[in-house]
């Protein structure tokens, strides 16, 4: 990051400035030694629930970069405070719905669907979602696919797709398509080898990609396989080891691979681009009026006027940091609830923990490895989105509806495979 960030066609533009604080850097260590010893003791209890990888991947992708930027790029006091607010209030949420031990509700007799329906529904979602890929693509892409890696090519072409104006709820099915659907989808037919209608989700998500090349469209899918393949409950233990040898790579790719992809890819866009974003946020709003919470909707109401975010929050700070109005500046978490003000610092945490909750109960009877793809793809995307970008766009509550259908269903436990072939059914 010394060298590289003066050369970033997104650091270079004077968001990002190297200033080691020796007092800060040490505290940052303090404050991350205080919240791992929390979450080791109060969330990392059973290593195998959804809330705890969750916890997990969040302090790894947004708490560690964020704390450590403190005293890297000498930030302001205030920030911190606030971070740690807001921090505070997301463990001790998620500790107490999450691993506290409550009474369940009984809502008296409620009729189940049988597992069956529940299949069938879940066989039809899957159905509709690619239909819709390809209807999509065919509109606005002419099914043309593009695999192209290069920045100038996937900045024309999310260029292009803004002005191509898809509207909200195309927005919203597409990414619901990209990030919970086909990949979901494509680890159960992995499982079944139906190799041809694993194949065929592949095509449908480069599909997808190609209409404004999200690199996580590109890669999620494949990336779900190997986790599914791969994943074991000891592998938390590995954590350390494994962002050591990432760190390892970059560094080593760099000097004598004289590449920067990695460093790129991973170590600017992936795990410090929020974090640095969420101090722009910070440092915008700290001393303008706090952004409304579906402002859009409320304006077209009548409820808001002359709205000073109108042109949306990440486009309005995307010119004024990246002085390119067309840079869509989103970050997730904290810099997102603190746009919202003190209430978003209290509120939007304890509703995550609300939504972790949720989680666990629609995948309490499946093993982990067949839902980690979902939980990586949350991880991913609540760090970069406003909660509720996250709860729709990027699919968390049609998650929850999918994990809640499989749950405890006959026709995804692996043991009933062989059984469930003889039936007539996918």
């Amino acid at each position: 990051m010394s060298e590289y960030y003066t050369k970033d066609i997104l650091l270079s533009r004077g968001v990002f400035s190297l200033e080691v604080n020796i007092f800060k850097y040490v505290f940052s260590w303090f404050i991350f030694i205080i919240a791992l010893i929390f979450i080791k003791r109060y969330i990392l209890v059973t290593k195998d629930k959804a809330s705890e990888i969750i916890i997990l991947g969040l302090f790894i992708m947004s708490f560690i970069p964020s704390v450590s930027l403190f005293g890297l790029a000498n930030l302001e006091y205030g920030y911190i405070l606030y971070f740690i607010l807001f921090w505070s209030i997301l463990l001790i949420s998620t500790y107490l719905f999450c691993n506290v031990k409550q009474r369940n509700l009984v809502l008296g007799n409620k009729r189940k669907l049988s597992d069956d329906t529940k299949y069938q529904i879940w066989l039809g979602l899957v159905f509709i979602f690619c239909l819709f890929a390809v209807v999509l693509s065919w509109q606005y892409n002419g099914l043309r696919l593009n695999l192209s890696l290069s920045l100038e090519d996937i900045y024309k072409l999310r260029l292009d797709a803004r002005k191509a104006n898809m509207g909200t709820v195309v927005t919203y099915l597409r990414n619901n398509a990209m990030y919970i659907v086909l990949p979901f989808a494509g680890i159960y037919f992995f499982q079944r080898k139906n190799w041809f209608l694993l194949v065929l989700l592949m095509y449908f998500q480069i599909l997808l990609y190609s209409i404004d090349t999200q690199k996580t469209a590109l890669f999620i899918l494949p990336l779900s396989l190997a986790a599914y393949v791969f994943y074991k409950k000891h592998y938390i233990n590995s954590i350390t080891i494994i962002l050591v040898l990432l760190n390892v790579a970059t560094y080593l790719e760099y000097i004598l691979g004289k590449s920067s992809f990695l460093i790129d890819s991973l170590l600017i866009r992936l795990y410090y681009l929020p974090a640095i974003l969420s101090n722009l946020y910070y440092d915008y709003f700290t001393n303008r009026p706090s952004a409304v919470p579906l402002a859009g909707l409320f304006e077209k109401l009548g409820f808001i006027i002359d709205y000073p975010y109108s042109d949306g929050v990440p486009y309005i700070l995307g010119g004024t940091y990246f002085n390119n109005n067309e840079i869509s500046a989103n970050t997730g978490l904290f810099g997102s609830a603190y746009s919202y003000g003190l209430l978003g610092l209290i509120l939007i945490p304890a509703i995550y923990a609300i939504f972790f909750k949720l989680i666990d109960k629609v995948t309490s009877g499946l093993k982990i490895n067949t839902y980690i793809s979902i939980l990586i793809i949350q991880v991913y995307v609540i760090t970069g989105a406003t909660i509720f970008v996250v709860l729709t766009v990027y699919g968390l509550i049609l998650a929850i509806f999918m994990l809640m259908l499989i749950n405890n269903n006959s026709w995804f436990q692996f043991k009933n495979i062989e059984r469930k072939k003889s039936k007539n059914v996918v």
